[in-house]
């Protein structure tokens, strides 16, 4: 069933974020602090920071290494995650993702709705890291994979590995 009119085909509407501006801000602290400031902090276990080609015509764009080894280096691959956040404002490229990060469909994949429901410019990355660091606050998830990007095709790939306390 086609979502929505045309945008530039192949994309339609439904296939692309909404325009708006938005703002985001993390606080980030450590140890006794920490848990001072959140019941249930979310600790960062790994994070890696990736680039690809920048050419189009030199990659292939239906998949991601850069993603991939962003995840390996963060050690996204050690154990499961419970939610990933993915910066995927367009439809096509939730599905490079989720196979780049070997996402099973065990993972609730953008719980909050993901930068395809809402993509202020330069900040929908740091607001994925929010989101999942903000499932482990609420305790529904106790190990979280988040995603950023830039650049065209997803040739900027952050990924961060979140993890809740083990007690």
């Amino acid at each position: 069933m086609p979502h929505g009119e045309y945008a530039v085909r192949p994309l339609r509407t439904g296939d692309c974020p909404p325009v708006g501006d938005g703002a985001a801000a993390v606080i980030l602290a450590a140890g006794d602090r920490a848990r001072e400031l959140c019941a249930r902090p979310a600790w960062i276990r790994g994070i890696d920071h990736r680039i690809e080609a920048h050419g189009l015509g030199v990659r292939d764009l239906t998949d991601s290494p850069s993603t991939r080894l962003a995840a390996e280096r963060a050690g996204a691959f050690a154990r499961p995650v419970d939610t990933a956040e993915l910066h995927a404002p367009f439809t096509a490229r939730e599905v490079v993702l989720r196979k780049a990060l070997r996402l099973g469909d065990a993972v609730d994949v953008n719980p909050s709705g993901g930068a395809l429901a809402a993509h202020p410019i330069m900040a929908a990355g740091l607001i994925r890291i929010g989101e999942a660091a903000a499932r482990i606050h609420r305790g529904p998830c106790g190990r979280a994979l988040a995603h950023a990007t830039s650049g065209p095709c997803l040739q900027q790939n952050l990924v961060a590995v979140l993890e809740g306390d083990s007690r």
